[in-house]
């Protein structure tokens, strides 16, 4: 396909569909397993404490890149569920520590699964060689989201009708 024949609008619907469903079809899953009392934005915070060595509130906000006040209420919730243990830092007191608790890794693990399930299936399903680009779309678009790239937007004729 040349790239004229692409259709932006097909592109940004098909995105759009594919981040509506993917919170839907993670919650199913975590509910077949019998994970109902956890949102996917906790499940991911979880997910980022347990598979990094990132333990402090700062550093788990910046790789999430949600505001410290946000994590804040999600792990309110989560320490309340007994899913995380919080603590402070001994040579640090304002540094917060967040430590998983055995609760927390089965939901861990499934949300692992889920990923691992959901990616096997789609590069056992292309080629190789669609793989790959696969793979250097997922790069690129990871670089190109953390730039001004909607900088000058209001200029673009087709959204000023």
């Amino acid at each position: 396909m040349k790239k004229e024949q692409i259709n932006i609008n097909n592109i940004g619907d098909l995105f759009f569909e594919f981040q509506s469903k993917i919170q839907f079809f993670e919650r199913k899953f975590l509910k077949e397993f019998g994970i109902v009392d956890v949102t996917p934005n906790e499940v991911k915070v979880l997910y980022i404490i347990g598979i990094s060595n990132i333990k402090s509130m700062s550093e788990i906000a910046n790789k999430l890149r949600i505001t410290q006040g946000t994590l804040s209420i999600t792990v309110n919730s989560l320490v309340k569920k007994g899913y995380v243990i919080r603590t402070r830092n001994k040579q640090d007191r304002r540094v917060i520590i967040l430590y998983l608790t055995k609760k927390s890794l089965s939901v861990i693990k499934h949300y692992g699964m889920f990923y691992y399930s959901l990616l096997n299936e789609l590069i056992n399903n292309i080629d190789n060689d669609k793989a790959i680009v696969l793979n250097e779309i997922l790069d690129k678009l990871n670089k190109i989201i953390e730039t001004n790239f909607y900088e000058g937007i209001e200029d673009y004729e087709e959204f000023n009708e």
